[in-house]
């Protein structure tokens, strides 16, 4: 088996082709529906100056664009940044660290869990810091993160798919050290490569402590893309905070 190289972090090995090719299905009517959201809560007006932070391909970024809005997207995938580029014609994509945002923007996303990749929560607190400091005055940050407590309690350890007539996925998923950990094997013939998603299972209550401490005053909490209100087996934790200095 064909392994990535253990000192690297997983979340610069796993987002390239493959990865693509296993989240293609994904369903434009859940990203579609979260936009409608995160609009509508909002009120946006069309001069809003908007990131997609982890924006990957450029997915959200692009019905954003499609609408009319101003959005830049960021991620530190140079592949998933070229992808999006040759798919999306004409948008704002850029290669650069969550943790260090550059330019300023009056609202700032981050969408399909792209929260909680790094080891120390240290790191991964950084990035709300940097997200604040990257946020005009007033501006909103707006996280969809899963639900750790629905991860828990619903968790599928292991799954199999034909994505192709040549490709074989299994995925295997366990919850070890506060992380929800998910090794994908492709087999192709009789080769394999195995990738790892690993982000850390926050709590909405962690979350929320997290906010308050970087400096956030909580606007909303929803458990889902419809903007039902959170509950204990919601599928998502959508919080939603204003910058107040």
């Amino acid at each position: 088996m064909e392994q990535q190289e253990q000192e690297t972090p997983w979340y610069e090995q796993w987002f390239d082709e493959n990865y693509l090719a296993l989240y293609r299905h994904r369903d434009r009517g859940d990203a579609e529906e979260q936009v409608r959201l995160i609009i509508d809560t909002l009120g946006l007006s069309p001069d809003t100056a908007i990131l997609d932070l982890a924006c990957g391909e450029g997915r959200y970024t692009a019905l954003f664009n499609e609408l009319g809005y101003t959005i830049t997207g960021l991620d530190l995938s140079e592949t998933l940044i070229d992808c999006g580029r040759e798919r999306y014609t004409g948008l704002d994509l850029r290669v650069g660290d969550m943790r260090r945002i550059p330019g300023t923007f009056d609202l700032i996303l981050s969408l399909f869990t792209s929260f909680g990749y790094f080891d120390a929560d240290e790191e991964n607190e950084k990035v709300l810091h940097s997200v604040y400091n990257a946020l005009n005055p007033g501006g909103v940050f707006w996280l969809d993160f899963l639900n750790a407590q629905q991860v828990r309690e619903q968790l599928a350890p292991r799954s199999a798919s034909q994505l192709t007539p040549e490709i074989q996925v299994l995925e295997t998923r366990k919850i070890e050290n506060g992380r929800i950990i998910k090794d994908i094997y492709f087999k192709d013939d009789d080769r394999e490569k195995c990738y790892r998603e690993s982000v850390r299972l926050f709590t909405r209550q962690q979350l929320e402590d997290m906010f308050q401490r970087t400096g956030f005053h909580i606007l909303k909490l929803f458990g889902d893309y419809k903007g039902q209100p959170w509950a204990p087996l919601s599928p998502r934790t959508i919080l939603v905070g204003r910058k107040t200095a």
